[in-house]
């Protein structure tokens, strides 16, 4: 239930359309279904498709959405500016207007019609003439049509203009700028305005909370005091009652803020809500179970990714996710564009989509592998290993049933393919691994067509994958011996190849424009493959590597290398030295006992500092503003949410190691940040909370572009807010990584791939957290019981609690006070009965209150 909550997106694009009326007679009006001038610096939702080969950049300024061509590609669609979701009506006039002027002699194509199969045209340029538009240099010409709707009634539709191909008459490159784009419903009236749309401004966890650990709200207000508050049951009952703090200006998300602490209320319920004045949050709930749906949910996005096999029922858990394989027969050979000294093919069949669907990288796929096997090795120490996912026959995928636990089935999955990226015997890089297959488009004799090429090796694949076959051959030792001992040659192959060849980088930018996965250091994956490989065979060599090497039992706050500058965290694809020294911390080595002291104190250092950036933040979060460029531009980077559950990560280790509690905590209000406890009242997970994620960027869930593909099922985690704006579509807003505060700089849209990705290496950290709260916080001893009767907190009873109480009766309610403590007879409210109790305890002639009686 959305409790009548209009996405973002949607109300953003309500804005950009600027739906209006105006008279055309006394009795009637006309609707302006797209009305765009772009004079406030806002283009959504007009935006920017490129396909590959073809490049071009665009910005909204002077009043124009100017789109500068930098490759015209090979199809004129290759470069389109374009507007979806349009109904078209049967028998409606209509009029089309805009003016478009363009620095080089250029042409353009202009169209009204299906957004997609079978793509009729119900106009274009010249009353269908279906003819491009010649323009002259920096001449701006207005076009101005009507046309009729003759076919059915059509409700997926665009206007779109073509740029690419044939369209570009110039070698180098120009500007096309486009202003005053209308199109107009000359027979329809406009429609009802939207409602607005309720902020909710108190921000909790919309999936809940855990009864024996924090429980901790945002309030947005400008108060600079505090305020009251009081948690109310489902019945509407106050149950808890007390006074913010002011937190003041919270940077991160521009909001000022006061923080609801109601951690002292442990009771399980559903239907909770927090009030205060006339603001609510939304509604949820205090229980155990809280990840235990989540858990299994956010695993199965590694299933819903599989290439090579058919995704089908049982195994899609709903008939509308199931499909066809993608690449059922991945046979691959090298990219042509590259200097090849040999000619071979790779059967990379199998394996995890990513990158738009269709790509396989072998650095991104490593750490969601590594993260996953993570998991169970970790839960495998714990003894811990008869639950789902780690069980066999508990994640509902086609291996089920094996006698392998579920959670390494799926890793495995992937893993055979990454074994098959490496680079044969006999060839020139016998052992190296190739950085990623991609697909790339082509001209050919029949046209343009998709072609998959094998990039390069590099010294980075090599290494991960090295670390990932080196921890899988330990895990698999007792299930499967023969792939044990296939996963343990191809590490070590992988670790002597990569001493061979040390410098293969793959260049990158900072930003994440081509998600090359590019990385110019590689220290730190020498020091994980490391760490793996001695973990699992003990061999000196491995171990001296790691002794010598400048990460040694590191756990970094701070990542530095390639696409980080200065990012909080501990660990990412190209940050990969935390990775081996968590893996240190819980395996049986040889490691002194003064490593694994600095280990211990290293880890709970990490958390230490995450915790603390944390609680400085008003929203709970546990990263700080970054450099997310080289231009000197600050904020939240790409895939903000992954660093944020990495870090959680963290803190399960430091709580491993102390069994300090507030590490616990510390992991919980990472969760309650994503999942609602955020600027954006948005919950960044699809299926959870009451504002769920709805439309993240994938290419099989794409119901918010195509209503003939499935909505996403639960449990996809978004890559959430980032700085840097990268995507046509959210630069559309007109928002600045200058001005935009970094926690909203984010949409739910399916075409801001920039804030609203979906990746292997999203889902992966989520499984983890998910899955260790729900296998952990029961286990928490809970604090002890309220001091009842103890109503002034001074840990005694006595007058002064007794006059509070008589304050706030007096008061109606208006005066502050512990109502939890107050309540003596356990009815759920503070009345005269409990005045009357707190007295006759005072006067010795009861020794205990009714509500302790009722706990016992």
């Amino acid at each position: 239930m959305k409790s009548f909550i209009f996405k973002k997106a949607a109300f953003l694009l309500a804005i950009a359309i600027l739906i209006s009326a105006f008279p055309i007679t006394d009795s009637f009006a006309y609707w302006e279904v797209i009305a765009s001038n772009f004079d406030k610096g806002e283009g959504l939702p007009w935006h920017v498709v490129v396909n590959e080969p073809a490049k071009a950049i665009s910005d909204i300024s002077d009043g124009k959405y100017k789109i500068t061509i930098l490759n015209a590609g090979l199809n004129r669609w290759d470069i389109m500016f374009r507007h979806r979701g349009l109904t078209i009506e049967k028998g409606h006039q209509y009029k089309v207007k805009f003016t478009v002027v363009a620095s080089e002699n250029c042409k353009i194509y202009a169209k009204v019609g299906d957004q997609g199969e079978p793509f009729e045209e119900y106009w274009n340029y010249n009353n269908r003439s279906w003819s491009p538009i010649n323009l002259q240099a920096n001449v701006p010409l207005t076009v101005e049509e009507n046309f009729t709707m003759y076919n059915a009634t059509k409700d997926v539709c665009e206007f779109s203009f073509f740029l690419g191909g044939d369209m570009s008459l110039s070698e180098q490159q120009y500007t096309v700028a486009f202003d005053d784009i209308y199109l107009i419903d000359l027979l329809a009236p406009p429609p009802p305005p939207l409602p607005s749309e309720p902020t909710n401004e108190i921000r909790v966890n919309q999936e809940g909370y855990f009864p024996t650990l924090n429980k901790i709200a945002t309030l947005v207000s400008d108060s600079t005091t505090p305020v009251s508050w009081n948690l109310v049951n489902s019945a509407g009952k106050i149950v808890a009652s007390g006074s913010s703090k002011v937190k003041g200006l919270d940077t991160s998300s521009g909001d000022n803020v006061h923080i609801i602490d109601f951690s002292s209320y442990m009771t399980v319920g559903s239907g909770y809500k927090l009030i205060s004045g006339e603001f609510e949050s939304l509604p949820f709930d205090i229980s155990n179970e809280l990840y235990s749906d989540l858990k299994y949910d956010a695993i199965k996005y590694f299933y819903h990714n599989r290439s090579g096999i058919n995704i089908q029922m049982p195994y899609a858990d709903k008939s509308e996710l199931s499909r066809s394989a993608i690449n059922p027969k991945d046979v691959v050979s090298l990219d042509p564009r590259n200097s090849n000294t040999d000619n071979y093919t790779l059967d990379i069949t199998g394996g995890w989509n990513d990158d738009e669907g269709n790509g396989k990288c072998v650095v991104n796929s490593s750490i969601a592998t590594w993260t996953l096997m993570n998991k169970y090795e970790q839960a495998l120490y714990n003894g811990n290993v008869e639950v789902s996912p780690y069980a066999d026959i508990t994640m509902n995928i086609p291996e089920s049933g094996n006698g392998i636990p579920d959670i390494l089935d799926e890793a495995r999955y992937n893993l055979q393919a990454m074994l098959k990226m490496q680079v044969p015997a006999g060839k020139s890089l016998s052992g190296m691994v190739h950085h990623k297959v991609s697909d790339r488009r082509v001209l050919s004799l029949t046209g343009v067509e998709t072609v998959r090429f094998l990039q390069p090796p590099s010294t980075a694949a090599t290494l991960d994958l090295a670390a990932v076959a080196a921890q899988a051959s330990r895990l698999f030792k007792n299930y499967d011996s023969e792939f044990a001992n296939q996963c343990l040659v191809a590490a070590e192959t992988a670790w002597d190849a990569a001493i061979a060849n040390p410098e293969l980088f793959v260049p990158f930018t900072y930003g994440v424009l081509d998600k090359e996965y590019g990385d110019d250091y590689v220290g730190d994956e020498f020091y994980w493959a490391a760490s793996e490989l001695y973990i699992t065979t003990g061999k000196a060599k491995y171990l001296d590597y790691i002794k010598n090497s400048q990460h040694f039992l590191e756990v970094p706050t701070k990542l530095t290398e390639g696409i980080d500058i200065d990012t909080t965290g501990c660990f990412d694809w190209c940050n990969t030295a935390g990775m081996g020294t968590l893996s240190l911390s819980m395996a049986p080595t040889k490691l002194t006992v003064s490593d694994f002291k600095t280990i211990k104190e290293n880890i709970i250092k990490a958390a230490d500092k995450f915790i603390a950036i944390a609680d400085s933040q008003g929203y709970g979060v546990p990263i700080e503003e970054c450099a997310i460029d080289n231009s000197g531009s600050r904020g939240f980077p790409y895939c903000s949410n992954s660093y944020i559950l990495n870090e959680a990560i963290v803190m399960a280790y430091a709580y491993e190691l102390s069994g300090n509690i507030k590490y616990l905590n510390g992991m919980t209000s990472a969760m309650d940040y994503i999942l609602g406890r955020n600027p954006m009242l948005q919950s960044y997970i699809t299926g959870y909370g009451d504002n769920p994620l709805e439309n993240p960027h994938h290419m099989y869930w794409s119901y918010q572009d195509d209503n003939s593909t499935p909505k996403p099922p639960a449990g996809v985690l978004s890559s959430g807010p980032n700085s840097g704006l990268q995507d046509s579509w959210v630069k559309g807003t007109g928002w600045n990584s200058r001005t935009r505060p970094p926690e909203k700089c984010f949409m739910d849209n399916i075409y801001s791939w920039s804030t609203n990705d979906s990746e292997l290496n999203l889902n992966a950290p989520l499984v983890w957290v998910s899955a260790y709260l729900d296998e952990n916080v029961i286990k928490t001893p809970p604090p002890p019981p309220p001091f009842f009767g103890d109503i002034n907190d001074d840990d005694s009873i006595d007058a002064l609690d007794l006059a509070a109480v008589k304050k706030y009766l007096l008061s109606q309610g208006d005066f502050l006070l512990n109502v939890e403590r107050a309540d003596v007879n356990g009815d759920g409210s503070v009345d005269a009965l409990d005045y009357a109790l707190l007295k006759q305890y005072l006067l010795g002639i009861i020794k205990y209150f009714p509500v302790e009686e009722m706990r016992v």
